[in-house]
């Protein structure tokens, strides 16, 4: 099963609206901005609020894989990344797949296994919910993310069989998403280029193959950067 969040038809910033909101927040220098925290984490904490955003879950989910547990305080539901896999697909963007794992933890009684089967379908929805429509004010997951799939879901407990104080379903999704690295370019002011073009020199001439000698210069001064108050353009 797969929630598409959208279509990317490129990698530029222009086509890629999620890679250019998080490079936005790091380019604006806010304090307390995207750039302040990975993707992973922003991802991991949006899955944490929009699943907060749920009546029967409200304050216990927690982005985190460790939490003091009793039975008086479940249901609690644990979120935590576990491999963050990456394929390169040009020289400055990644393609990212992100394993996610939502840990659903109820105390163990005769309706444990219902009350797992009734939080894990309300998980499943909402993700897909923000994923398709991305209206959520709560996260914006979906601005964050390329598609999210479910993977699978494991059911175990804890103590000895039919003796059990909790029980507990592991939820695995994956995230796909672009990560481009950081890249600073404040010092570049001026662009000098060099010109060796094919030429009738050679003999006999080869209008295709330059000819190893040096045509022209260029001092090309871009409209930014240090040099741009002593040079304007």
């Amino acid at each position: 099963m797969e929630f598409k969040g959208g279509t990317l038809n490129g990698l530029d910033h222009g086509d890629n609206p999620r890679l250019a909101a998080w490079s936005h927040g790091c380019a604006s220098g806010a304090e307390g901005g995207d750039c302040m925290n990975s993707q992973r984490q922003l991802i991991r904490h949006a899955v944490r609020d929009v699943l907060n955003a749920t009546p029967s879950l409200a304050g216990r989910v927690k982005a985190s894989r460790t939490y003091p547990l009793t039975a008086q305080n479940c249901p609690v539901v644990l979120v935590y990344t576990e491999r963050d896999a990456a394929t390169k697909s040009n020289d400055f963007t990644q393609l990212r797949e992100l394993q996610l794992k939502i840990i659903v933890i109820v105390q163990a009684d005769v309706d444990a296994d219902d009350a797992l089967d009734d939080l894990c379908n309300a998980i499943e929805a909402q993700i897909e919910a923000q994923m398709n429509s991305g209206s959520s004010s709560v996260a914006q997951l979906a601005s964050l993310v390329d598609s999210a799939h479910y993977v699978d879901t494991v059911f175990t407990y804890q103590g000895a069989d039919g003796r059990a104080e909790l029980t507990q379903a592991v939820m695995q999704f994956k995230f796909s998403y672009y990560h481009e690295p950081a890249q600073g370019f404040d010092d570049l002011g001026q662009l000098n280029v060099r010109f060796d073009m094919a030429s009738p020199r050679n003999d006999p001439p080869a209008p295709h193959t330059p000819d190893g000698q040096l045509d022209a210069r260029a001092a090309i001064i871009l409209p930014f950067g240090p040099l741009k108050e002593r040079n304007p353009v």
